[in-house]
């Protein structure tokens, strides 16, 4: 059974022993706060990490809409970088790795990308056309869907700048713990080839 002489006499480092009252005090505050830290950290060590807010849009890169809506999302994605994660899926079966980044290149895209051939992601998300936006949750709840903004209202038809912006409207709601006024448009694009 360990007693308080075997606390002092084996714990207590010597140095410790012939420090003054108030520079013990002093030294059980530091020693405290170092504990604390320790636990603090591991426990937040042990917490499974929370998922940023996750932005999905589905690019083709033959697709001019794609190819006209892609910097606004990589300002955006530069925008939001600490907060929310921006992620392309290229849907097109025959599209190749060469190709997306190309695309890449030539609009500065440097968001993270994959290949969505088999449409899995397609499919789990239910897209259906390109560009399609999808604002999702930490807790994977899809927030938005839609089009980016309204420059392209209807196939073949545009404005020469946009003037609602659906995507940049439902970021800023979330981010300051607001409802999303509008949760879905129709996007304007190229359809998703789904046989």
């Amino acid at each position: 059974m360990y007693n308080e002489q075997w606390i002092i006499n084996e714990v207590i480092p010597k140095s410790v022993k012939r420090l003054t009252v108030d520079k013990l005090s002093l030294y059980i505050i530091h020693c405290t706060l170092f504990i604390a830290l320790l636990i603090t950290g591991f426990v937040q060590r042990k917490l499974p990490l929370q998922q940023p807010l996750r932005v999905l849009i589905f690019l083709d890169t033959e697709c001019p809409i794609c190819q006209q809506t892609a910097s606004r999302v990589q300002e955006m994605a530069v925008r939001y970088k600490r907060r929310v994660q921006f992620d392309a899926i290229y849907p097109t079966e025959t599209v190749t790795l060469a190709e997306v980044n190309e695309f890449n290149q030539t609009y500065k895209l440097t968001i993270p990308h994959q290949l969505d051939p088999s449409h899995k992601l397609v499919k789990k998300y239910k897209a259906t056309t390109t560009p399609e936006v999808l604002l999702i949750s930490a807790q994977n709840k899809v927030l938005y869907r839609g089009s980016v903004d309204n420059q392209f209202y209807r196939l073949g038809r545009s404005r020469p700048e946009p003037t609602e912006f659906y995507l940049s409207d439902a970021l800023t709601a979330v981010m300051a713990n607001k409802p999303v006024a509008i949760r879905q448009t129709k996007p304007t694009g190229c359809l998703i080839n789904q046989n």
